[in-house]
């Protein structure tokens, strides 16, 4: 049975970044995880970007939700990619053709097919493309299906929000509204206001929030939010990069190794990394 994704969690909390199928790195990672002195109370929060980039990707989602259910209180936040498949597919209803186009141009989507089908997809002839990912939601176990299109944006903690990219500074509302329009899963124009001129003002998508990826320089450099630190993924770092506003743990990118983990044991602690290669 599918875990109910909790938005508010306790310590000690392990947050572990973009996995893109990378089902190995995750089970070294996690055997690591397993000898620490935090491990038997531990909260587990994965940082999203679960698909695409690699062929594991349908046993790297079922070993997250077997994670998420051997420790109540877990979660796991959309990226990206999770959001690009989800509504390329129409896994939450009615597929998105902005987003079926850009899933089939900007993402490693072939590997997630080859996971689910056994197969790369054809484009051609037309209407082809859009056929193929109906194949795919169709081959994708009911549970997964639903796991990915229920993915929330954020969660918390007492001192922290974890969330696949970071708050915006170039949205006319703070920091405390855009984390409540991210717990709502709202984006609206009309209620985050970009700021006239603004990157987010002239690129703005209606399907795209920038906390989710739309926008890679708020990995770096997100709006910071009082009182908590934004854990985040999303754009690679050659190693855990954290300050007192942001913590990026997204040292892999799916590509290479190592996996990172961010252990947090209270909202003031100092973060401790666990590597998958070390």
């Amino acid at each position: 049975m599918q875990p109910q994704l909790p938005a508010h969690i306790g310590y000690p909390v392990v947050a572990i970044g973009d996995l893109h199928g990378r089902v190995e790195w995750l089970d070294k990672l996690v055997a690591k995880l397993r000898r620490r002195p935090e491990w038997p109370h531990t909260k587990l929060v994965f940082l999203g970007d679960l698909v695409d980039r690699h062929f594991e990707v349908r046993a790297l989602v079922s070993r997250v939700l077997e994670l998420l259910a051997e420790k109540p209180g877990s979660t796991c936040v959309a990226g990206n990619h999770d959001l690009a498949l989800v509504r390329a597919a129409g896994l939450d209803g009615t597929p998105s053709a902005e987003w079926a186009q850009r899933y089939g141009r900007n993402y490693d989507h072939q590997w997630t097919f080859r996971s689910y089908l056994g197969r790369t997809p054809d484009f051609l002839p037309a209407g082809k493309w859009e056929h193929e990912l109906q194949e795919l939601k169709a081959a994708m176990p009911a549970e997964h299906r639903a796991f990915l299109a229920g993915l929330p944006w954020v969660a918390e903690a007492e001192g922290h929000v974890f969330l696949h990219n970071g708050l915006s500074p170039e949205l006319d509302c703070p920091a405390a509204v855009q984390l409540e329009c991210l717990h709502r899963k709202l984006w609206d124009r009309a209620v985050v206001s970009p700021r006239f001129g603004t990157e987010t003002d002239r690129l703005f998508h209606p399907e795209y929030p920038v906390w989710l990826g739309a926008d890679k320089r708020l990995s770096a450099n997100p709006l910071p939010l009082p009182g908590k630190v934004q854990v985040s993924g999303h754009v690679q770092v050659p190693a855990p990069d954290a300050n007192r506003v942001r913590i990026r743990i997204d040292t892999s990118g799916g590509v290479t190794e190592p996996l990172t983990a961010c252990v947090l044991t209270g909202p003031n602690a100092e973060p401790v990394f666990v590597f998958s290669n070390e």
